[in-house]
């Protein structure tokens, strides 16, 4: 794999390791401290204002990252390109803004203080320009202002959140670090571009299309994605119910984040590739690698969720680990389906233009996300959420799927055998060790991980999985240059 992908990578994984590692300390401080239902209302105002940002991106996230992937290699280009997609971001999100701004005023009762702090959510992305830097493959700025920002809120969240009262210094924390850290930024851009004309008029008659044509499914992942916390907030009275689930959610994301990393950095790839007329075997290759890629680290990721939590949640949230468990183990399908869906669509379906094929993926997952929770919410509360969130990401997994198959030679399925034999028995093992070490602490949850991380891999090696000796034999061993 191209040397420039892999330092991404790593750059990528380590914000994500952060991601993984600050709310392992901070979740059990925000739940003694704050408690879930006083949680519950930061959660469910932040899941508010999310739909306000959907609305003012309009796509410009995903869209940025592919057209400044395509003009990279031209400044002229890549300059005016640049401006002409921050300058609509910075207007849309004003519009968003002041909408925002209205809906609270009028609409919201109770708790109208936490939504008017958690409104600087918005205006981070307001300024968020992180589409321009993975375009131009340069994840390192990102990766290092992301670490900076979560590890300087955890840290105030510490010395100042201290009782339920705190809830509004908590919200400011969250909200104000996003919003700073994004400012740091923009001094790295005089390494790109320069300073050329252009005109507001001319890149919304540029950009409009492009980016609304991505706004459709962006809103309708939106829908299955964030939509779920919202009727499970409307339509359930406890909203601790809001946070235990985005909890548990959560606690899949921190592995599927790591996973993803590698699509985010692969894209500006495909999308440059295409854009120069490559050979389709050069597409399949990427794709490929990181299909087997991400199933070799989504399956164990799942077996090891499923039985480290009956250990693990017991000391870590004690007052709520019955329901984490059950939690956690009815959504950490998500992991597969989500990392095999941004493959198929975040890595080859948007960066070649197929956008159409992407957008009905997505809108066939919302539509099946709204009828699956309006019937398990109700029912089963946070458990039906999570029903929702694996039905709807397997659907689009699957739609995904029937687009790319003719087009894409996959050829991930020995990996997909070999990782569930090898997930199945390192899960047997490492569930056996903490029954046998009898105890609910961290150093029996780091023995299971230490171990199970050597079973996997050498159940693997045992099995000759090639992306696996591939990466030893070109990384490790040195003996081949070209995996």
């Amino acid at each position: 794999m191209d040397r420039k992908i892999v330092i991404n990578y790593i750059y990528s994984t380590l914000y994500q390791l952060i991601k993984l590692v600050l709310p392992f300390f901070l979740v059990p401080y925000t739940m003694g401290h704050l408690g879930e239902s006083v949680l519950g209302i930061s959660d469910f105002a932040n899941n508010i204002v999310a739909w306000f940002i959907f609305f003012g991106l309009l796509g410009v996230d995903i869209y940025g990252k592919r057209e400044i992937a395509k003009v990279r290699d031209d400044k002229d280009k890549l300059s005016k390109t640049f401006f002409e997609l921050f300058s609509m971001q910075l207007i849309n999100m004003s519009i968003a803004l002041v909408a925002y701004l209205l809906y609270t005023t009028f609409f919201v009762t109770k708790d109208q203080l936490i939504y008017y702090i958690v409104c600087m959510v918005l205006m981070s992305f307001m300024f968020d320009i992180s589409w321009f830097y993975s375009g131009v493959e340069n994840f390192k700025i990102v990766s290092i202002r992301n670490m900076a920002v979560k590890i300087i809120g955890v840290a105030l969240i510490f010395i100042f959140v201290k009782t339920p009262a705190d809830l509004w210094k908590f919200a400011v924390i969250n909200s104000a670090t996003d919003f700073i850290g994004q400012l740091f930024t923009f001094p790295e851009l005089k390494r790109y571009i320069h300073k050329v004309p252009f005109s507001i008029k001319e890149a919304y008659k540029n950009h409009l299309l492009g980016t609304f044509i991505l706004f459709v499914p962006t809103i309708s992942m939106t829908v299955y994605t964030t939509l779920d916390q919202t009727m499970l907030g409307a339509m359930i009275e406890d909203k601790g119910q809001v946070s235990l689930y985005k909890t548990a959610l959560n606690f899949t994301r921190m592995f599927q984040y790591m996973i993803t990393s590698i699509d985010l950095v692969v894209m500006p790839r495909v999308a440059n590739a295409f854009a120069n007329n490559s050979d389709q075997s050069e597409i399949n290759k990427y794709i490929n690698i990181t299909l087997r890629f991400s199933v070799l680290l989504a399956i164990p990721a799942i077996a090891a969720m499923l039985t480290v939590s009956p250990y693990f949640f017991p000391w870590y949230l004690p007052g709520q680990y019955e329901a984490m468990i059950i939690l956690v183990a009815c959504v950490s399908p998500v992991i597969l389906f989500n990392s095999v869906n941004n493959v198929f669509g975040i890595e080859y379906l948007v960066p070649t233009g197929k956008n159409s094929k992407y957008t009905i993926s997505v809108i066939i997952g919302a539509v099946v996300s709204v009828l699956v929770n309006f019937y398990t919410i109700p029912r089963w509360q946070g458990i039906g959420a999570c029903i929702g969130a694996c039905i709807a990401e397997f659907t689009v997994a699957f739609v995904q799927w029937i687009f790319v198959r003719k087009e894409v030679q996959i050829d991930a399925f020995p990996t997909v055998i070999k990782s569930v034999i090898a997930s199945a028995i390192m899960g047997v093992v490492i569930y056996n060790i903490g029954a046998l070490l009898g105890g609910y602490n961290i150093l029996v949850n780091g023995v299971q991980a230490i171990c199970g991380i050597l079973i996997y891999g050498v159940v693997l090696i045992l099995l000759k999985e090639k992306t696996l000796t591939g990466v030893l034999n070109s990384y490790i061993l040195k003996k081949d240059k070209n995996v």
